[in-house]
């Protein structure tokens, strides 16, 4: 089966199954927290990318249906990307500095992700996260930190990034509030841009979060 239809066929399960289960519990909640970023591919190797950090976030709600399992839906803001740090030289090749270049993504994601919760009567409750993620592109953008260099749009991205979740967290009370802390690794499964014969670049992201469940 080709990995677009793949995909598609994961989260229509995923949206069936707690309907079809009969869902017994929804749990709304917002996150927050940093993506590190980077590039993995031909471009990655040849440019030798270094991960840039951006910011992560966006509401979530989790339909339970059964006393450990849950399908969590996210829309979060996810600042993706990597950066580049190359050496600039004079007329005689003496070099003068080093600048880092940028490329800055954005994306509207929404991972639809199977969510399993370990000692739910326990003070704090181990969980793991693991599914399909579907990026829409927001845009994106090469910029220095160079002076007198321009910012560029970036042209042919893909209007939808496929990729995976795969994730570990915990749930426990601070006060009176429900708080989810959480660590995933998202890697993507293509390439980012529309184009034939460029050299591949792939979105790889960690990403640290915490927010609160109601």
């Amino acid at each position: 089966m080709p990995l677009r239809s793949t995909v598609v066929a994961l989260l229509a399960l995923a949206l069936l199954v707690p309907a079809a289960a009969g869902a017994m519990t929804i749990e709304k909640g917002i996150k927050a927290g940093v993506n590190l970023a980077d590039f993995r591919g031909e471009f990655a190797d040849i440019a030798d990318t270094r991960t840039r950090l951006g910011f992560v976030g966006g509401p979530f709600v989790a339909f339970g249906f059964a006393p450990d399992l849950a399908m969590q839906v996210e829309a979060l803001y996810s600042m993706k990307g990597a950066k580049t740090t190359s050496q600039r030289t004079d007329q005689d090749g003496n070099v003068l500095g080093t600048f880092d270049t940028f490329v800055d993504l954005s994306y509207l994601e929404v991972p639809v992700l199977l969510r399993g919760t370990l000692l739910r009567h326990a003070p704090v409750q181990p969980m793991y996260y693991l599914g399909p993620t579907f990026g829409f592109s927001l845009g994106g953008k090469v910029r220095s930190s160079a002076s007198g260099l321009p910012t560029q749009d970036l042209e042919h991205l893909k209007a939808v990034d496929f990729g995976l979740a795969l994730g570990v967290g915990a749930g426990f009370e601070l006060g009176g509030q429900k708080v989810r802390a959480e660590f995933r690794y998202s890697p993507g499964l293509s390439d980012i841009y529309d184009l034939e014969g460029n050299a591949e670049s792939i979105n790889n992201v960690f990403s640290f979060t915490a927010g609160l469940a109601f």
